[in-house]
Formats: structure tokens, C-alpha cells, sequence
């Protein structure tokens, strides 16, 4: 039989999994944007503890690191923002008017040595352009009409990127007694979560972002039309492990020898191979040490996972995700050998 003690337990039990739920499917719209404003206040805690030293308010330095990052984020949306569409715009009306069949036919003759394959050939691309445009449509016209969801959920990032900067101290004590580990393996999880995280957001997002930043000045030195949107791929690329902006860069180059622009061509080349790749090389190290380094597949699974699931988050997500999972598995194995 029942008591009155056990029903009591039994019905805070049903509370507690009632409010979890209810919480869940609060935090599920938002949880993104949660992500990113802790993220957002991760990066930027540096420059919020030098003016913490200041200052002394973390209030007051907390705003003054969100305004600074909100002006910088707000003007360049503003600014690059319309001609990023703009350069995508027009490099798809120039693909699509580009002849790619008789490029083909005069670069690759053998795919067109029977007239059924060289029809086939043919639909293919065109069906290929046909569902790209729709696809870019579908993307564009669903970003109009989520405005106002996109709007509440950049509140969320700006309020947690606030609340992040300001009380990041209570937070990492918070998650200290939270996590069901002894104090040893507590401290030593938060330690190597704090390497694997600058890892992830400083040697590969930062040093990304800078070396395709730098690959882009290349490009508008030269001249490329559609630069900024080259750049933008340039930044993507260099996130991704084992591939670089050198993929978005030697095409450049080989185009430029197409169209006889031989000097842009082989200053754009050496540019990259030798200013932009000594960048990589010389500033990944500065960044991460080769103790917190994550090992190179793990972030390429992640990241590749993490695009399937999480979208363009996955950059960021996938790779902490398996990082963190690295770190469980190690302090697992390491308690697990007798001491």
C-alpha cells in the first residue's frame, strides 16, 4: 500500500517531469539562439575582462562590450549585407546565361560521343538549374516570412550574450555543482572543456573567418568581380578541416589564365600560396596549443554532422559536440585505470 510519504514523492516527481517538459518545449524554439549568445559572450570575454579591469561595474562593462559588438555587427549587416545578395544574385544569372553544355563539348568531347548521353548530359543540367532557383526561392521567401521569429530569437542572443559576459563566473560555478562528477574530475572536465572550446571557436571559427578575410583582400586587390561573395566562401572553407580557402582561390586563379589576365592570375596565386597559407600556419599555432587541440577527424565529423542536423550552426556545434564527448570518454578512461 501506498503511504502518504510515498504519494507525496510521487507527485512531486510528476511536478518536476510536468515543469521539464513544459521548459522543454520553451527553450526548443530559442535554443539556437541561446547557443550562440553564450558563444557570442565566450569570444568576446576577454576584451569584457580588460575593460572589467577598468571599469570594475560588470554591468556597466558588459553593455559596453554588447554595444561595441552590436555597432560593428549592425554596420556591417548594413553594408555588406545588400551587396552579398546582390553579388549572389547576379552570379547565378551568370552561370545560368553562361554556355556550360559547349564548354563541356569542347572540354570533355567524350561525354558527348553518343547523342543519347549528350541528351542526357544536357537535362541533367538544366534540371540542376531549374531546382537550384527553386531551392534559392524557397530559402529566401522563408526567410521573409520567419522576420519576425528571426527578430525575437536575435533578442534572445543579445539578452544571453549580455547575461553570458556579466555572471560567466556564476554560470561556470553553477555548471561546477551541477555536474555529477567528484570535485577532481569536475575541475578537470571544466578545464578541458574551456581548451577544447578555445580550440574550436578561436583555432578554427577566428582563424577562419581571418584567413578567408585575408584571401578576400587578395581578391579585391586583383580586381575579381563578385569579391565579397568569394570572400564569403573563402570564410566557409576556411572553418572547414582539410579544406582551406585555397578551394575557392586556385579556381580564381585558373580563370584569370582563361581570360589572359596572366599578371592578376599569378599574383593572386603566389598571394595565396604564400601569404595567406603562412597566415594559417603561423597563427593556428599561436591559438590553440597542441594540447587542446582537437584531433582533425573528429572535427570533420562534427562538422559534417553538425551541417546535416544543426544547419549552418553545425560549423560551430558539431565540432564542441564531439570535442566534449572526446574529453567525457578520456576522464572516463582515465578513472577507470587504477590510480
Amino acid at each position: 500500500m501506498f503511504n502518504e510519504e510515498s504519494i507525496k514523492q510521487v507527485f512531486a516527481a510528476a511536478f518536476i517531469i510536468v515543469i521539464i517538459v513544459f521548459a522543454f518545449f520553451i527553450i526548443r524554439p530559442i535554443f539556437f539562439a541561446i547557443i550562440f549568445g553564450l558563444l557570442l559572450a565566450y569570444s568576446f570575454n576577454p576584451i569584457n575582462r580588460w575593460l572589467l579591469k577598468k571599469i570594475k561595474n560588470p554591468t556597466f562593462t558588459a553593455s559596453i562590450t554588447c554595444s561595441i559588438v552590436l555597432i560593428i555587427m549592425i554596420l556591417s549587416l548594413w553594408f555588406l549585407l545588400p551587396t552579398l545578395i546582390s553579388q549572389t544574385f547576379d552570379t547565378y544569372l551568370a552561370i545560368q546565361s553562361l554556355d556550360i553544355i559547349s564548354i563541356m563539348k569542347k572540354n570533355l568531347p567524350f561525354l558527348f560521343s553518343n547523342p543519347e548521353i549528350s541528351k542526357n548530359v544536357e537535362a541533367v543540367y538544366s534540371t540542376f538549374l531549374s531546382s537550384t532557383a527553386n531551392s534559392s526561392l524557397k530559402r529566401f521567401t522563408e526567410i521573409v516570412s520567419n522576420l519576425p521569429s528571426l527578430v525575437l530569437n536575435l533578442l534572445v542572443i543579445i539578452i544571453v550574450f549580455f547575461y553570458g559576459l556579466r555572471d560567466g563566473d556564476k554560470i561556470v560555478d553553477l555548471l561546477r555543482e551541477s555536474l555529477p562528477f567528484n570535485k577532481n574530475t569536475t575541475n578537470r572536465f571544466i578545464t578541458k572543456s574551456k581548451q577544447v572550446t578555445f580550440s574550436v571557436i578561436f583555432g578554427r571559427i577566428i582563424v577562419g573567418i581571418l584567413s578567408g578575410l585575408l584571401t578576400g583582400v587578395g581578391f579585391f586587390i586583383v580586381g575579381i568581380e563578385n569579391s565579397l561573395l568569394l570572400t564569403f566562401l573563402s570564410i566557409i572553407a576556411s572553418i572547414i578541416p582539410l579544406i582551406g580557402p585555397w578551394i575557392v582561390w586556385i579556381p580564381v586563379v585558373i580563370s584569370l589564365f582563361i581570360v589572359d589576365r596572366v599578371y592578376a592570375g599569378i599574383f593572386l596565386f603566389l598571394y595565396g600560396g604564400i601569404i595567406v597559407t603562412l597566415f594559417e600556419n603561423i597563427l593556428h599555432p599561436i591559438f590553440v596549443s597542441r594540447t587542446s587541440k582537437i584531433s582533425t577527424s573528429l572535427a570533420l565529423i562534427g562538422i559534417i554532422g553538425g551541417l546535416l542536423v544543426f544547419g549552418i550552426f553545425g560549423l560551430i556545434l558539431g565540432p564542441l559536440v564531439m570535442a566534449y564527448l572526446s574529453v567525457l570518454f578520456e576522464l572516463y578512461i582515465e578513472n577507470k585505470k587504477p590510480s
